[in-house]
């Protein structure tokens, strides 16, 4: 019995033990700038892979999971065999010995590892750098950039077109460019193709992407370079003898590269000794100003529309100060834009107030003010918005109200003065002094009155203090916040669901930090993020929001329905938690 028990756990061991975790390339030695298929093969299945470390290889793409399972039965006997498989696609960039890390596997709470490997790099020879040289004639990325030497709040156009003359299967942005120093706004691109002459020479051409940048400070800035990950078809050899294997097999076979553009600087220059009072706004801007009517009566409504429109970065203008008459009752103003190609052509941003004049009267609303630096003639302009007389008379259906209001109105304000005499002093003469049955109950009742509101004070302190109504505010703030998010979901509207979901951070954060548009940037947010003892992993997490959703954006479109909900939740999720540890 004891020896069948020790043949029995041999047969285990020897069972786990040949249960290997392979790893292989498909060529070694390789060449600089060729690809390489590097594959993890492991008979079994299981889905926990931990990946190697390539170190200073580019991988192209991976890990590709593949299964396949075989089935025989054979004297009675039936077996059943599965194997899954790893696959990268890597490409050395330059020639020497690398070393790629083990890979592992857990199978049942065991952990299998593969060896080291070693892949050797040589020089390129004449054939392969001709190969390369050929790929990047018919296949590359060209940036054009609007303008160079710009000053500080000026925009440029930033367009990246794919030109190609091969047969691509799909393409996929694989990085996109860090634009530190820039405040962004990302264009709509169209994803089809189009017929384009190069230098004489025809391409298939489409536009990756589209972004006018607003330069936030002076210096050298750069543009990085975007990569973009293409699937190639190339075309297998057929055997003409066999048409059904011919009709029946793929045609042709995938091969992955990542092309990438070139950087490109961009000098900002400061601008000249900016006046005060300068908004910071660039550009060809004019103002004008309106009155939906110019004679009212008391207490109705006035409709005053302030209007700005050019060519600029007129999206980053704030509300102006505007000295409205005192007996006014203004309102904060409905704020609407129509912002073309992010400002670069004639667009518009309107402000309209909704006052309530108090009193009857003459009125005047000044005319008020805005500082810009025309980039064209490159001098500085004030522009001005237009005075408006309103003429304000008696509410007919209200008058005898309106007269006491007004009186009364003209006591508060004389009161102000220290020469004011009352001149309304009743003095009674009590002859007896006695407490009313009423004023009785209220005393005895007034000290479990005051205890019931100690206690609803110190509730309210205590649930405050542990952060229960805080959470409650923080998700009420990320709710109105996400609430146009929501609707494009609703609408199946993906592209513009991450352009809503980056406006609500970008938003959530310039409202909560009293920070404006033009400054906000990475520093930026990493600065009152710190100051406001926020935790390092929420900075990163909502940092790294933001650079998702501009990433998804412009995904393939069948990934993008996937996402969305995970994003939305953690927008919420975030915003709630910057919410909750603001002191």
């Amino acid at each position: 019995m004891k020896r069948l028990l020790i043949f029995i756990l041999s047969l285990a061991y020897l069972f786990n033990y040949s249960q290997e975790l392979k790893v292989s390339a498909d060529k070694n030695p390789a060449v600089v700038g060729e690809q390489v298929l590097i594959q993890y093969v492991f008979s079994g299945n299981s889905n926990k892979f931990s990946p190697p470390n390539f170190n200073d290889l580019q991988v192209i793409s991976g890990p590709n999971t593949s299964t396949q399972s075989s089935y025989s039965f054979v004297n009675g006997k039936s077996e059943s065999t599965t194997t899954t498989t790893y696959s990268y696609y890597v490409k050395p960039l330059k020639k020497g010995i690398y070393t790629i890390s083990s890979a592992s596997i857990k199978v049942k709470g065991e952990k299998i590892s593969s060896n080291t490997y070693q892949l050797k790099v040589v020089d390129a020879t004449k054939k392969s750098i001709e190969e390369q040289k050929k790929l990047s004639q018919n296949l590359f990325i060209k940036v054009n950039v609007s303008k160079k030497n710009i000053v500080v709040g000026e925009q440029i156009l930033v367009t990246y077109k794919l030109y190609t003359r091969i047969d691509l299967h799909n393409t996929e942005i694989n990085s996109l460019p860090n634009l530190n120093g820039f405040w962004t706004k990302d264009l709509e691109t169209s994803s089809r193709f189009k017929r384009e002459i190069l230098n004489g020479i025809p391409y298939n051409a489409v536009t990756i992407k589209k972004t006018v940048l607003t330069a936030q400070k002076s210096g050298e800035l750069f543009i990085d370079p975007l990569e973009l990950k293409c699937s190639i078809r190339i075309q297998t050899n057929r055997n003409s003898r066999d048409p059904f294997a011919n009709f029946f097999s793929n045609s042709y076979n995938i091969k992955e590269e990542i092309i990438s553009s070139k950087k490109i600087k961009v000098n900002v220059n400061e601008l000249p000794d900016p006046p005060t009072n300068f908004s910071g706004i660039v550009g060809n801007i004019e103002m004008k100003s309106k009155t939906d009517i110019n004679t009212v009566s008391v207490n109705d409504a006035v409709t005053y529309t302030l209007e700005v429109f050019g060519t600029g970065n007129i999206e980053l203008i704030e509300p102006p100060k505007i000295n409205f008459p005192d007996d006014f009752e203004v309102y904060d103003p409905k704020i609407s834009s129509k912002i073309f190609e992010g400002g670069r052509k004639r667009s518009k941003k309107i402000f309209e107030y909704l006052m309530i004049p108090r009193y009857k009267g003459e009125f005047i609303i000044p005319s008020t003010s805005l500082i810009v630096y025309d980039s064209r003639s490159k001098k500085y302009q004030t522009i001005n918005s237009n005075n408006h007389k309103i003429s304000v008379t008696k509410n007919q259906n209200n008058e005898a109200e309106q007269q006491s209001i007004t009186s009364e109105n003209i006591i508060k304000l004389e009161k102000k003065d220290i020469h004011y005499i009352f001149t309304n002093i009743d003095i009674n003469k009590t002859e007896n002094s006695y407490i009313s049955k009423n004023l009785y109950i209220i005393l005895l009742c007034l000290p479990f009155i005051i205890f019931i509101l100690l206690w609803i004070i110190f509730k309210y302190k205590n649930d405050e203090k542990n952060g229960s109504i805080k959470n409650k505010k923080a998700n009420k703030i990320a709710l109105k916040r996400l609430k146009s998010a929501q609707k494009c979901i609703k609408n199946s509207d993906f592209d513009a669901f991450f352009e809503e979901i980056e406006k609500s951070l970008l938003g959530y954060f310039a409202d909560k930090f009293k920070v404006s548009a033009i400054d906000i940037s990475k520093e930026n947010i990493y600065k009152y993020f710190e100051k406001s003892k926020i935790t390092s992993q929420t900075q990163e997490e909502f940092l790294e929001l933001l650079e998702k959703c501009q990433f998804v954006r412009y995904a393939p479109s069948n990934n993008k329905y996937t996402q969305v909900e995970k994003i939305l939740n953690q927008a919420t999720n975030i915003i709630i938690q910057v919410e909750t540890e603001l002191k």
